[in-house]
């Protein structure tokens, strides 16, 4: 059987307590261009049994928000407002599940810069990338925290990695 052709990540949802708050924050850190809002505050919220099961939301879970952020030309980013029992606090890197999501730059120092004007906390100053198979004199990284709790990181790797005599496979920001 011939597998589907996959072509990428097509977004990466998250879940934020304020939508208006966190779609701001977006635009203010990272340039973000709002694509469109399926449903807000005006709208009929999402929720009961139907939708629990649909999206796997734990029982008695409200979505009062939902729309699509373009951030350069990786994957969108779909924001969700839910509120419900038992949320649970943003995920850190040591626990299961997606941890975080990365966005390239080619001036990390700016990026984080405005990150952190923007509201945004950097765990570090940009530094260099610690991984044999990643290195080179210019690839850099900084992980850091939204306001509303969900970890991103950012990376630049302008010079040639280890990687690339290891296989003919290239990450998208490398392809010739």
């Amino acid at each position: 059987m011939t597998a589907p052709v996959i072509r990428g990540v097509n977004h990466i949802g998250i879940t934020v307590p304020d939508i208006e708050a966190a779609k701001a924050f977006l635009v203010e850190a990272f340039g973000g261009q709002v694509i469109y809002q399926s449903f807000g505050p005006q709208d009929p919220p999402r929720q009961g049994p139907e939708f629990e099961r649909a999206v796997g939301a734990f029982p008695g879970t409200v979505v009062r928000a939902q729309a699509m952020v373009k951030i350069g030309t990786g994957a969108d980013i779909e924001l969700f407002e839910m509120h419900g029992p038992q949320q649970a606090e943003p995920v850190r890197a040591s626990d299961f599940g997606i941890t975080h999501f990365a966005l390239y730059t080619d001036d990390i120092e700016a990026s984080v810069e405005r990150f952190e004007k923007a509201g945004g906390t950097p765990f570090t100053a940009p530094r260099a990338i610690p991984y044999a198979t990643e290195k080179g004199a210019g690839n850099r990284v900084c992980y850091g925290r939204m306001p509303w709790g969900t970890t991103m990181e950012f990376i630049t790797t302008p010079d040639r990695m280890a990687y690339h005599d290891q296989t003919d496979l290239r990450r998208w920001q490398d392809e010739d």
